[in-house]
């Protein structure tokens, strides 16, 4: 802030207050509000005029408790009580030792603390001056040791200059300061925590033990896990420490309850299961496996390649869990040794509208009768095997659905090819085929037929002409519809 100077009246009656005792209370002003300069007239002098010079929040701050000072004067008697107050009968001095170390706890940041104890009390405190080589900063250090009773950080059998901090004020204000200071202490406290929890306390690069310092305005210490101590040290206001005790005692009892439940969900069984079975276990993609594991809440686990037990399964989590896990496996593996396979002889025209647009088809008949269906790959010495395997019962009733549809597509294959047999082009030499009229060519030669220029198949290295009797380049779907009296060569001439 930038300095101004003000100015405000006090009674002279008032001045000797402020003054006496080669001005102490004007360097507790100085020292409590930022450095702030008071000036009072020359003693003897007749003049009100007090003068301040500082930044604008410490000059205000400064002023108001100069007035404070003034009206409690007032409250005491006016001039008289002053009087006495100057002497030193109304008022008395206490001296409190604590550490050097400590005092800038006490402060608090920019005299936060010391400033609230002087104005809530209306007392003086004066710190002593520092004594740098035998100062130390507070922090988590292991406390002395202590021998016939608890020594505290302030207990020493002879005080320092450096560690005695001067109260003044009314009696009853400088028994409640002294307390008041004594409480801003830092004290450690040892805290019981086995060694085997810290790193979970201390959390993932140390976010856990930050929040907790930072949550309870308290320095948490964890010895090196080398050390193996069962014991967290925190360092604090007492207030402090002891809310930071319970909070470290309450996680302490939740990383105890998460490491009982991980114990209980550890517990494992095995099953053996014929590697056979595995993939149905598994599902298309990985469906009949996954259900399992989310019903149950377990896991369960496949041998790897090269493992000694292929047929070990491993299912883990608490142990009621994976008793229903391993019934439920026990069960479809039961179901799987019961499956049968038969095969079926399905003509291949008919493969294709049975499998359907991508298999969705095929997909949704082996959902409905709970059966697997496999087609001949391409090239198969058997075009037309195609097997089912299910329990007895829905292979039979697969098998049954599967010739029904067999049935029905064959139908619309024949009519396709009687369609193809009519749009059949003439034979070369004639009297071959439906619509030819063994006609000769201008030479007298036989007819060559009606012949498609340009056409894909012509062009080098283009696919084969369409057969025109094949159900599968020429499906029909739906009801035929007879043809139109009609030549090959196109419509009669009336």
């Amino acid at each position: 802030d930038d300095v101004v100077e003000d100015s405000m009246a006090v009674e002279p009656r008032h001045h000797r207050h402020f003054v006496c005792r080669r001005g102490q209370v004007l360097r507790e002003l100085a020292e409590e509000y930022g450095g702030v300069a008071v000036s009072f007239p020359r003693t003897g002098g007749a003049g009100r005029r007090v003068t301040l010079k500082g930044g604008r929040d410490c000059v205000d701050a400064a002023k108001r408790r100069i007035q404070e000072i003034i009206e409690d004067l007032v409250r005491g008697g006016g001039g008289v009580w002053g009087e006495d107050l100057v002497r030193g009968q109304s008022q008395v001095s206490v001296e409190v030792v604590i550490q050097q170390r400590f005092h800038r706890a006490l402060v608090g940041p920019k005299g936060s603390r010391l400033q609230q104890l002087t104005k809530e009390l209306q007392v003086q405190v004066q710190l002593p001056e520092r004594d740098d080589g035998s100062t130390g900063p507070p922090g988590p250090e292991p406390p002395a040791p202590q021998e016939n009773g608890e020594a505290g950080p302030h207990a020493e059998a002879a005080p320092r200059k450096c560690d005695i901090i001067t109260v003044s004020g009314r009696p009853e204000k400088c028994e409640l300061a002294k307390a008041a200071l004594l409480a801003l202490v830092p004290v450690t406290e040892d805290v019981e925590v086995s060694y085997e929890l810290h790193r979970y306390i201390i959390g993932q690069k140390g976010s856990g033990i930050r929040k907790m310092m930072e949550e309870y305005e308290v320095n948490i210490w964890v010895p090196q896990p080398e050390q193996q101590w069962d014991v967290v040290r925190v360092t604090g206001q007492l207030p402090n420490v002891g809310r930071a005790r319970e909070g470290l005692l309450q996680r302490v009892r939740e990383l105890q309850a998460e490491q009982e439940d991980r114990a209980l969900r550890s517990f494992k069984v095995t099953l053996s299961v014929e590697p056979r079975f595995h993939p149905k276990i598994i599902g298309r993609k990985g469906a009949v496996i996954s259900q399992i594991r989310k019903d149950h809440d377990v896991s369960i686990q496949f041998p790897e390649k090269g493992d000694g037990q292929q047929d070990l399964l491993v299912i883990s989590g608490y142990e009621a869990n994976v008793g229903g896990a391993r019934g439920a496996l026990e069960r479809l593996v039961a179901e799987l040794r019961e499956m049968v396979s038969q095969d079926v002889r399905l003509d291949p025209r008919t493969h294709a509208r049975i499998i359907g647009a991508r298999g969705k088809a095929i997909r949704k008949l082996m959902e409905e009768f709970k059966v697997d269906i496999k087609f001949p790959p391409p090239g198969s010495e058997e075009p037309d095997r195609v097997a089912v395997t299910g329990l007895p019962e829905t292979v039979d009733n697969a098998v049954d659905h599967l010739l029904n549809l067999e049935e029905e597509y064959m139908l619309s294959v024949t009519e396709t090819e009687t369609l193809a047999a009519y749009m059949k082009p003439p034979s070369r030499y004639g009297g071959g085929g439906v619509g030819g009229g063994g006609e000769e060519d201008s030479n007298g030669a036989p007819a060559k037929g009606y012949v498609v220029r340009d056409a894909p198949w012509n062009a080098p290295g283009g696919d084969r002409a369409p057969d025109m009797s094949s159900a599968e380049d020429f499906p029909t779907f739906g009801p035929s519809v007879a043809p139109k009296q009609s030549s090959a060569w196109g419509p009669k001439k009336v």
